[in-house]
Order: structure tokens, then C-alpha cells, then sequence
């Protein structure tokens, strides 16, 4: 008689499905599997320990012990008879003497099968899946413990599928996040580098337009000059005076153009220790061309030879600022005083202890209340009508005296004038020379 391969079971469809969901077949090697064969070789004592899953053609050995073929077909699996009854231990104990095995290849030939005793995978769903499975080449029997053992071994391997499936859905699901979090990192970079962009387009506006603003003071002197110029040109030694305080105007212009060309070149300006008194009793004819003739104009540069640290183009722009709204506060005659001193700092909550050139700026016009005060730094921030200030002034007033190590303040009150007080760290006494910008 021919050998007849097993029936399919009633579920075949499903069962087929719920074993390639699991995504196991054809995979490598686990010491999870390879102890299960171990153990029930052990138990049983053969020589040849299966774990043997059926699939729609073949039965595939996720792990075995005495055989070096992975699998066969399935015409030839005893395990496809195992799986018809999946609570039951399928025993037999003389394959020769079994008409379904008897005329097996298998049995007629290598490896000789005369023994088989198989425990099926029952899933959560209750398909059988494959089995743990033990082979012998001569008859023998199965005892009850070693049934009971086999059927434990099938169980503890329909756990280890189960929790292999689990493993492979968090190891997905963290391929997944790691995918989205490494998109999520990189749209940050991007994100990151366009704000670092756009801080730098706004910061570069910000300083065009704070040098506009500073151009405006200068063209101002500049005019004022010229307009003087043209009103002595019969006296030579007056528009001498005048054209050399307008060439002072020029180069100061030019230094606030230098000064925007390095920081769109990154390298920034140049730094240097330098006598405040001393550059600003260089440029009083620049000076006092920005506040016109209205206004009354003096100075008292005590603090001479002392040096801080600041770039010497932008100690002028402030000083102009300064003056520049004063003049507006003023809109009219009026009087501006323009102050150096050394001051000891020992107990102050903004400042380090220290020595400090205090440069001020005071007015005696109609002041400040508190609440205007309190923001005059800020910038954009102006209580001008539009279109006539930008606001910015005073905040790079503020942005030199931090960059000097120090800060500045504004002492001020409606109907009693205002002093804008710029400490400036002293890193000690220098030589005072003249700039050959201002003069």
C-alpha cells in the first residue's frame, strides 16, 4: 500500500495564517528553542528532538537535535497527523506496524523512523501550530511523565512564539519611533538653523537701522557744518574749522559703514582700550554741530586717562545718540551737559566691584515719568510719532554699555530734565591719545 499523507484539518485556512502572522518560519537559530529540543531529548531519551511547525507545503524545524535537514515536505510529516488532534500526544510506538507510517520514505528510509511521539503548539486560539517532537530508530514505548513532560514543552514553546511575536512588534514599533524621532531631531536642526537665520537677518536689521539712525545725527552735524560753511565762505579760517568738522562727520560715517560691513563678514569690529574724556574732547566740534545752535553745550571730562574697553567708533555714535534726543526732548533752547567721573563700585546689584568711568548725558528739559523711564532701553520702543524715531537709540546706548562690562541708567522725572548715565568698566590708566577719527 502507497503512503498516504495526513488530511488537512477542518481549520487549515486559518491555522495557516495564524503561523505566517507569526512571522517565525525560515528564521535563525534562538536558545529559547534549542533548549526546548534539548530538554525533551533529555526527557525521552532519543536520539532525534524536533520543534516542527507545519506550514502550507512543508514542516520547518525551528530547532532540532539529531537531524541535519531543516524540514520536508509535508506529505511526508508525521507532525501533520499530530496537529489533526491538537490536545492529544501522538504516539507510535512502531511506525512498521502503523498502516499511516508504514510505507513512509521516512521509515523505509533515512532516518529510519520506528518511533515518534509528538506534542502539538497549540495557540491562544487552540490552532495547532506544530509540535515538540521526539524520534527514535528502533520501537519503544512513552510514559505517562514523559507525555505529561512533552505536553509542557509544547506549551512552554507556544509561549516562546507568542512572546517572540510580542519582542518583534516592540523592536518595529521602536524602529518606527526611532525613525520619527530621528526625523523629528533633524526637523529640529532645521528648524534651529532657520531661527539661528532668522535671528541673524533680524539682528543685521536692527543694526542697519540703528546705523541709519546714527547717519542721521551725522548728516545733521555734516549739514550744519556745510550751511556754516556757506555762510563764512569770505572768511577762510571759519570754513577751514567748519570743513574740518564736517571731514570729521565723513569719517565717522565711514566707520559706521566699516562697522556694518564686519558684522555681515562675522569678523566683527575691532575692540580696543581706549581714554572715553579723551575721544570726546576730540570730537566736541562734531558734537556740537548734532545739537545746533539752540542748544547750550558743555562738558566736564574729569575722569581723563582711564581706559575701557569698547569699540571706538560706537563711543561717538552713543555720545551722539545722546545728545540727538536730547535735542528732540528739548525742541528748543535749552542746556546740555556732558560729564565724565570715576566712581568706586562696592554694593551694587548690577554692577561688579570695581572702578567705573561714568559717561552722562543730562538735559534740562521737561523729563520723564516713571513709566517712560522704565522703558526707554527697550528697543523700538519710542514715544515719538511715527515715522519720526526709531527706537532703537537708547538700545544701543544700552547694548555699549554692556559690551563695556557695565550698564546704563536714566535718572529722570516730569518738569526736572534727564541724565542718561553710562558706567563703563575701567581696566586702568592709559595714555591718552588722540583718535585720528575724531580728529
Amino acid at each position: 500500500m502507497p503512503h498516504t499523507p495526513a488530511p488537512l484539518p477542518a481549520n487549515e485556512e486559518h491555522r495557516a495564517l495564524s503561523l505566517e502572522h507569526l512571522e517565525v518560519l525560515d528564521s535563525a537559530a534562538e536558545q529559547g528553542f534549542d533548549d526546548i529540543v534539548l530538554l525533551a531529548q533529555t526527557l525521552c531519551q532519543t536520539p532525534i528532538a524536533l520543534v516542527s511547525l507545519v506550514d502550507r507545503e512543508r514542516q520547518w524545524f525551528k530547532a532540532r537535535l539529531g537531524l541535519d535537514v531543516c524540514g520536508t515536505h509535508r506529505d511526508l510529516a508525521f507532525c501533520a497527523h499530530a496537529i489533526l488532534a491538537p490536545q492529544e500526544v501522538l504516539v507510535v510506538e512502531d511506525t512498521l506496524l502503523d498502516p499511516r507510517f508504514a510505507e513512509s520514505p521516512l521509515v523505509l528510509g533515512a532516518p529510519f523512523i520506528r518511533f515518534y511521539a509528538g506534542a502539538p503548539i497549540v495557540s491562544d486560539a487552540g490552532l495547532a501550530l506544530g509540535t515538540v517532537c521526539v524520534i527514535d530508530t528502533r520501537p519503544r514505548t512513552l510514559g505517562a511523565a514523559e507525555r505529561q513532560g512533552l505536553h509542557a514543552l509544547a506549551r512552554q514553546t507556544a509561549a516562546l512564539l507568542q512572546l517572540r511575536w510580542l519582542n518583534r512588534q516592540r523592536e518595529q514599533q521602536a524602529e518606527v519611533l526611532t525613525e520619527e524621532l530621528e526625523e523629528a531631531v533633524a526637523q529640529t536642526e532645521q528648524a534651529q538653523a532657520s531661527l539661528r537665520h532668522s535671528r541673524r537677518v533680524s539682528s543685521l536689521g536692527m543694526l542697519t537701522a540703528s546705523i541709519a539712525h546714527d547717519f542721521n545725527n551725522l548728516l545733521q552735524a555734516l549739514s550744519a557744518s556745510l550751511q556754516m560753511v556757506h555762510m563764512r565762505a569770505r572768511r577762510p579760517l571759519d570754513v577751514e574749522r567748519f570743513a574740518d568738522t564736517g571731514l570729521q562727520a565723513v569719517e565717522q560715517g565711514r566707520q559706521l559703514v566699516a562697522r556694518l560691513m564686519s558684522n555681515v563678514r562675522s569678523d566683527g569690529p575691532e575692540v580696543i582700550c581706549l581714554d572715553v574724556s579723551a575721544r570726546i574732547e576730540a570730537a566736541r566740534s562734531v558734537l556740537a554741530r548734532t545739537v545746533s545752535g539752540e542748544l547750550d553745550l558743555s562738558f566736564d571730562l574729569a575722569a581723563r586717562g582711564w581706559g575701557v574697553m569698547c569699540v571706538e567708533v560706537q563711543l561717538l555714535s552713543v555720545v551722539m545718540n545722546l545728545l540727538a534726543n536730547a535735542r528732540d526732548a528739548l525742541a528748543g533752547p535749552g542746556s546740555v551737559h556732558i560729564a565724565t567721573r570715576l566712581v568706586a563700585v562696592e554694593d551694587d546689584l548690577e554692577l561688579p566691584e570695581g572702578d567705573y568711568l561714568v559717561l552722562s548725558v543730562a538735559d534740562d528739559g521737561p523729563g520723564m515719568n516713571a513709566d517712560v523711564a522704565a522703558r526707554v532701553f527697550e528697543p523700538f520702543y519710542t514715544t515719538k510719532l511715527a515715522g519720526q524715531g526709531t527706537g532703537l537709540g537708547l538700545a544701543q546706548v544700552q547694548e555699549f554699555a554692556s559690551s563695556a562690562g557695565g550698564v546704563a541708567r536714566v535718572h529722570s522725572a516730569p518738569g526736572a530734565g534727564t541724565t542718561i548715565s553710562l558706567w563703563l568698566r575701567v581696566l586702568g590708566r592709559v595714555e591718552s591719545l588722540a583718535s585720528p577719527a575724531f580728529g
